[in-house]
């Protein structure tokens, strides 16, 4: 019987073949991720996009932005701008279920048979590149994610509120501990007051309205702020960022300064939505200066300080500077 000699790979040739994978494979993955990243950005851009109409929406409804948190007592979780625009963005169910015109958040989350209502998942308003859990993390004091947990007075151990990547522009000052309570500030969404677009003097397409906030800053909620609205503002951020903060600066050494930024898992900046309803994405290198003021001038600071020596992302984060800046 005549055997034919079957044709084989020898090994060089099987590890030329692997290494020739290897490489096309190294070459190719760079440009899906970035494929994945730019589909992710866009999803991201969309729901900016319809928050920002919402707000606009809830403006020609009310002739005023909606608060960035609602009154109440100090200590007492509130609803946030957030929860106030849910029916402007196809949320009207959730709205009437939880309410919020007529409960405060605290008795929501008093509510065992309704505080699940406050974990409800909503995509518009998570970013697709933020993969960190839904929920923020649970109220257990001392725990290394203490800071991100929604730890209000009423709030029953364990907590866990629906996440958010979109928080309100407050604009350049800080109403933090060492301020005031009822600090004026200049951007669109502060303390317990509400703006109007006639407020938006430098023009509705130089001033931003909302920004994002990554997992990495704490991140935020739709629900609501937590302990507002006394001299000790904490919990307030988990609504509102400020410009006075670098883009996508973690400030490891002042983890409590990045969580009121804004910032994003997008590479090289973040996503703003403008007052006129469109959606930018700002560099994180973009022209950035406090105008030599430490961040306790900042916190301390009347409305009135001086803007001359701010930089573009300042300007753009203030309503009403006066000062002609044009988007990057």
């Amino acid at each position: 019987m005549n055997w034919k000699k079957q044709a084989a790979f020898t090994l060089v040739e099987l590890l030329v073949v692997i290494a020739i994978i290897g490489i096309l494979v190294a070459l190719l993955l760079p440009t899906v991720q970035a494929a994945r990243e730019a589909a992710r950005r866009m999803s991201c851009s969309n729901n900016m996009k319809q928050l920002t109409l919402g707000i606009h929406n809830y403006h020609d409804t009310h002739k005023v932005f909606p608060m960035a948190w609602h009154r109440g007592g100090n200590t007492q979780a509130q609803w946030g701008w957030t929860a106030f625009v849910l029916p402007f963005i196809e949320q009207a169910s959730l709205f009437d279920q939880l309410d919020v015109n007529g409960r405060r958040l605290r008795a929501v989350i008093g509510s065992s048979t309704d505080r699940s209502l406050l974990q409800t998942h909503l995509p518009v308003y998570r970013c697709p590149s933020d993969i960190t859990p839904q929920l923020l993390p649970g109220k257990t004091i001392g725990s290394p994610t203490y800071d991100r947990q929604f730890n209000c007075d009423n709030c029953p151990t364990g907590f866990e509120p629906s996440a958010s990547n979109y928080v309100g522009n407050c604009g350049f000052l800080d109403p933090m501990p060492g301020g005031s309570g009822a600090m004026q500030n200049n951007g669109i969404f502060y303390g317990i007051q509400a703006t109007k677009l006639r407020d938006v003097l430098d023009g509705t397409s130089n001033t931003l309205a909302i920004g994002e906030r990554s997992a990495r800053c704490r991140s935020a909620t739709w629900i609501g702020v937590r302990n507002p609205p006394g001299p000790d503002m904490w919990g307030t951020y988990f609504v509102r960022g400020r410009v006075s903060i670098k883009l996508n600066d973690p400030r490891a050494a002042k983890p409590n300064v990045c969580t009121e930024g804004f910032s994003s898992y997008h590479p090289g900046g973040a996503l703003f939505g403008l007052c006129d309803g469109s959606v930018r994405f700002l560099a994180e290198t973009i022209d950035f200066s406090n105008g030599g003021l430490t961040e306790a001038q900042i916190t301390n600071s009347s409305p009135s300080i001086s803007f001359n020596n701010l930089g573009t992302y300042q300007l753009l984060g203030i309503r009403d500077d006066g000062i002609a800046v044009e988007l990057p």
